[in-house]
């Protein structure tokens, strides 16, 4: 059975507002009760959705044990560092109906999206979908290429303490590979990184680009981390027979975007960035058309230590 536009309206507005009812359900999207009905009833076969009720009244929410047939979902992270994504979704559309790209701040966040299937396919940290997989019990899986490098640790002009980064994120990578000093205070976006350590907050803060060039432009010393691997392709396993098909439809959008960038005022416009700032700082990524599962390898104890840091074992007791 298919879906249609109306039917992916009111499963995104049931991922965005959560659990509401029929009433209202039906004013916020302009339609009869009756036609919503004839709908709900329609996803609810196709288990996209359930209903229970609370004191007489129908409570309609959002299931994400699989994907709307025909719709596909890529998460990624706000960054210069996917240039070849909107040839990727193009190739995509020989397999799905409906393909949406949502943008991230926070890779932590896109990997618990993830987990819980609100994207079937996410650009992300090797750490965050390490950690993606285990609290979904096995659910994620990293199946594609991706990028390499764009990291740099900002340092302050202030008289702060201690580094601002991202949680299990390629930032937290490299602050445990640089050793950074404590205390780490965790941000939810590359912008809160960058102004925490413009007020001098902290002495460092780790960005990935375009925030480290745009560091620059305000004086800030930005010197690169070295991180060999950032985000790969990582997919949840409600889509595991589409595993491989996807995987090589991404390397050929990787290896045709080496030859020629395109497109970078279209993909400045989705990442919602400058599009100069953005095809200035496409440079610094290198793209693997194929897991670097070497690169990863060699680095491991280090992204072990991002997924579960030291840091945590004071960070995590509240005593007061």
């Amino acid at each position: 059975m298919a879906i249609d536009e109306r039917d992916i309206e009111i499963l995104d507005y049931l991922e965005l507002e959560g659990p509401v009812t029929l009433s209202t359900l039906a004013y916020k999207l302009g339609k009869a009760k009756s036609f919503m009905w004839r709908r709900i009833d329609k996803l609810r076969s196709l288990g996209l959705i359930n209903v229970k009720k609370v004191g007489g009244v129908s409570i309609i929410y959002r299931v994400y044990d699989k994907p709307a047939p025909g719709v596909i979902k890529i998460g990624l992270l706000r960054a210069s560092e996917y240039p070849y994504i909107l040839e990727f979704a193009r190739m995509l559309k020989d397999m799905f109906s409906s393909i949406k790209i949502i943008v991230y701040d926070e890779a932590f966040r896109l990997g618990l999206d993830l987990a819980s299937n609100k994207v079937q396919l996410g650009m992300a940290p090797v750490s965050t979908l390490i950690l993606a997989h285990r609290i979904s019990s096995g659910r994620v899986h990293i199946v594609g290429g991706g990028s390499g490098g764009g990291a740099y640790i900002l340092e302050s002009k202030g008289g702060g303490l201690g580094h601002a980064t991202t949680m299990a994120s390629t930032m937290e990578l490299c602050a445990e590979m640089h050793k950074l000093e404590p205390p780490r205070v965790y941000k939810s976006s590359g912008i809160d990184i960058l102004e925490s350590t413009l007020r001098g907050e902290t002495r460092y803060g780790v960005v990935w680009e375009p925030y480290a060039a745009i560091a620059k432009t305000k004086g800030l010393k930005a010197d690169p981390c070295n991180t060999p691997i950032c985000c790969v392709l990582g997919a949840n396993k409600s889509i595991e027979a589409s595993f491989r098909h996807i995987s090589r439809l991404l390397s050929k959008a990787i290896s045709e975007s080496k030859a020629k960038i395109d497109n970078i005022n279209a993909y400045a416009n989705i990442i919602g960035l400058e599009k100069v700032i953005v095809a200035k700082t496409i440079e610094s990524y290198t793209f693997y058309e194929d897991i670097p599962r070497d690169l990863i390898v060699n680095i491991w104890g280090s992204i072990k230590a991002s997924i579960v840091p030291d840091i945590s074992l004071n960070q995590v007791f509240r005593e007061d």
